[in-house]
């Protein structure tokens, strides 16, 4: 039971981290905003981190300073973890912190570790013994059914997200193969910027029906993962990426205002 026990653990935090990034960039798009890489109400990276800091704080008896400063510790190592690994499985930077000060390689920040530091000094000494508590209070068969079915749930959705991040960078390496042929045309013209050109790539006979095609797929899973990672950037294709934006939020109407990712 155990395993059960911790796995609804790591459920209930991707919930409620999900929840409190969803509450801030709602909060700034001045929007609903479905955050986080799933498509369901998870973010998996918070669960791991709450599951880590659990592991490791819980049984020992730290003082409020240390509970800060170790936890600031152990967020960031899953957080930077996290978006090494993100990076290298899509080809993508899904957050950057560059633009703060005292950041590392833009993947973590002081700020952001200030958060999770003062994050873990409440999961430890407020929340987790109310979510163990009521828990605990599950008979076993409530337990495993609700573990068996948030597991099958979570599998599927991210079965769904990873084909679909797969098949979109699919389809940016030829978007980017199409623009990247449509600049070679203007390779020897002076006094016209890339970025210029590019706006008139939809004018060209690269923008072939195929290429719309291209475009239009997937329209409204591509357009979540803009809402919910406003700078995400494509490593090998972000030219194609930052054109498949343009002309997804024209057509919804938007742009995205939201906050660097936490």
């Amino acid at each position: 039971m155990m395993v059960v026990e911790w796995f609804l653990w790591l459920a209930s935090y991707s919930f409620i981290g999900w929840l409190y990034e969803s509450l801030l960039c709602s909060i700034g798009e001045k929007r609903l905003v479905n955050r986080g890489f799933l498509n369901g109400p998870a973010c998996p990276v918070y669960g791991f981190g709450a599951l880590a800091a659990i592991l490791f704080l819980e049984q020992r008896s730290y003082s409020i300073l240390w509970l800060f400063l170790a936890g600031m510790l152990i967020a960031c190592t899953v957080e930077y973890i996290t978006a090494v690994l993100l990076e290298k499985l899509f080809n993508a930077k899904w957050w950057d912190y560059s633009h703060y000060r005292f950041n590392l390689q833009g993947r973590v920040s002081l700020l952001g570790a200030v958060v999770f530091g003062a994050l873990s000094v409440l999961l430890i000494k407020y929340i987790h013994p109310f979510v163990r508590g009521v828990i605990g209070q599950l008979s076993d068969w409530v337990q495993i059914t609700l573990a068996l079915v948030i597991f099958t749930l979570l599998m599927l959705d991210l079965y769904a997200t990873v084909r679909h991040l797969l098949l979109l960078n699919g389809r940016l390496q030829e978007i980017q193969s199409a623009m990247n042929g449509f600049l070679g045309q203007y390779a020897k013209r002076a006094g016209e910027l890339k970025g210029s050109l590019l706006d008139k790539f939809e004018e060209s006979t690269f923008y072939s029906e195929h290429i719309k095609m291209l475009f239009s797929l997937n329209r409204f899973q591509d357009t979540r993962i803009i809402r919910a990672f406003p700078k995400l950037r494509f490593i090998k294709y972000d030219a194609a990426w930052q054109k498949l934006k343009n002309i997804l939020l024209r057509m919804d109407g938007g742009g995205t205002n939201g906050r660097p990712p936490q």
